[in-house]
């Protein structure tokens, strides 16, 4: 990739030079021909040697017309999910005649929108034929690159959240039934002595158990899963574990909240109306 820059290009963007030197207002059509290339192109240039004061050139009749002269930190342009290609910067002056389109890169001090006017104004200030499109902020092309991954995210959260309520009314519902079934059985237990807080720990113990289980189960094949969805994801993992830990986490909160009411309910039984229920 070739990108004709000027020579606050890498400041502007900030984007460190990490060896050698950046662009000076000097690089010009008279003077010797010089680049600055990112590190996959030094990488793949000098075999891990340090490429400041080689030579190279684009046209086979002259080898070492450019030097390399600095080395600046990869960078990405029009896909954050894509792979830092070799890129080569050059000065925009030594090579004028082609030069087509431009890009602007305007960095402010506080919200880049409330200054578009202001851009759009000094532009015409130089030359009021001059076309000025395409104006976006650097978050504007980070999230239009990612548009597809966000939209999936938004509508696997949202299925996740809807299944997330089904499985607590679920829990919730098989909770209630089985204090239902066991109105009697605890009667018992109370009247032999139990408190209402192991009547509470019994039934609390009971759904966490199944949570538990199930938490264990859907973590090993949302990994096996996850694996698929490798190309939706981006800046993190198919195995996060800091996902998988809090997801587990909420589940459980979720599932102790639907235990928690059928345990209260529990803990009301009278013995005696229980003794009698049938």
């Amino acid at each position: 990739r070739l990108h004709h820059v000027r020579e606050n290009y890498f400041a502007t963007m900030e984007i460190p030079v990490l060896l050698g030197r950046s662009f000076t207002p000097q690089d010009d059509e008279r003077a010797p021909k010089v680049v600055v290339v990112n590190q996959t192109f030094a990488r793949l240039f000098s075999s891990g040697e340090n490429p400041i004061g080689k030579r190279f050139g684009f046209n086979a009749d002259k080898p070492t017309e450019i030097e390399i002269v600095g080395v600046a930190r990869d960078a990405k342009y029009r896909n954050l999910r894509d792979e830092s290609p070799p890129t080569v910067y050059v000065p925009w002056l030594q090579e004028l005649g082609r030069v087509g389109a431009v890009t602007f890169e305007v960095r402010t001090a506080g919200d880049p929108v409330a200054f578009v006017t202001a851009i759009r104004q000094a532009v015409r200030e130089v030359d009021p034929n001059l076309p000025l499109a395409g104006v976006k902020t650097q978050l504007e092309v980070a999230n239009e690159s990612l548009r597809i991954e966000r939209l999936f995210t938004r509508l696997l959260s949202f299925f996740g959240l809807v299944a997330l309520l089904l499985a607590a009314i679920g829990l919730y519902g098989v909770m209630a039934y089985a204090v239902t079934q066991r109105t009697k059985e605890i009667g018992i237990r109370m009247a032999l002595g139990a408190q209402r807080h192991n009547v509470l720990k019994l039934v609390l113990s009971q759904g966490m158990m199944l949570t538990l289980i199930g938490v264990v189960l859907g973590a090993s094949s949302a990994i096996g899963l996850t694996r698929l969805m490798k190309s939706l994801l981006f800046g993190v993992s198919a195995t996060d574990p800091v996902t998988f830990i809090a997801i587990s986490f909420l589940l459980a909160a979720v599932a102790l909240l639907a235990c928690y009411v059928p345990a209260r309910r529990a803990m009301r039984v009278d013995p005696l109306v229980a003794l009698r229920y049938e």
